[in-house]
């Protein structure tokens, strides 16, 4: 005894995917993917800094004097060492025969790797047997880039260049 149940025809709905259904569903599909690729693009132009060195296009120019700075530090020979003690930066330069190298002026930058906010010029101060210490105060903790410069007295010219990242506890 199973009683079979019919629905009327009209209570059944067939769906048709019509023309602007489709549309719809482009629009929207479209439409996230802009929305998505602006924000990625917002924060990219946002968090990036820009040009790691100023000028660039000149410093490609002038590349075959870059090139030679480098070779006349690599004929003096000098070593050098950097290192955080407290809250000091120490640098230490000795020459060719590992005697340390005193009186010498030297500078330098430290910068953040993710931006450019907290970036600050550093001038050491000569110490004992080749030492230049500069003060760096409280700075923020994390990764950073040291780019030091022994310039010459006489000219102003950078005479040795040294690079170290270093990691600020």
């Amino acid at each position: 005894m199973s009683k079979t149940v019919t629905l009327p025809a009209d209570t059944e709905q067939q769906r048709e995917l019509k023309g602007w259904h489709v549309l719809l569903i482009m629009m929207v599909f479209f439409g996230v993917m802009f929305a998505v690729n602006g924000v990625f693009l917002y924060h990219a132009i946002t968090s990036f800094p820009g040009e790691d060195v100023k000028k660039s296009y000149v410093q490609g120019l002038n590349y075959n004097q870059t090139l030679a700075a480098r070779a006349a530090q690599t004929e003096r020979g000098w070593q050098a060492e950097a290192g955080l003690r407290e809250n000091s930066l120490v640098f230490r330069l000795n020459d060719a025969d590992g005697q340390p190298v005193s009186n010498q002026m030297v500078i330098g930058e430290l910068r953040r790797l993710a931006t450019d906010a907290e970036d600050q010029a550093v001038v050491f101060r000569a110490g004992p047997a080749g030492e230049y210490i500069a003060d760096l105060g409280a700075s923020t903790p994390g990764r950073w880039s040291v780019r030091i410069y022994v310039m010459d007295a006489a000219s102003d010219a950078v005479i040795f260049t040294a690079s170290k990242t270093l990691i600020v506890p």
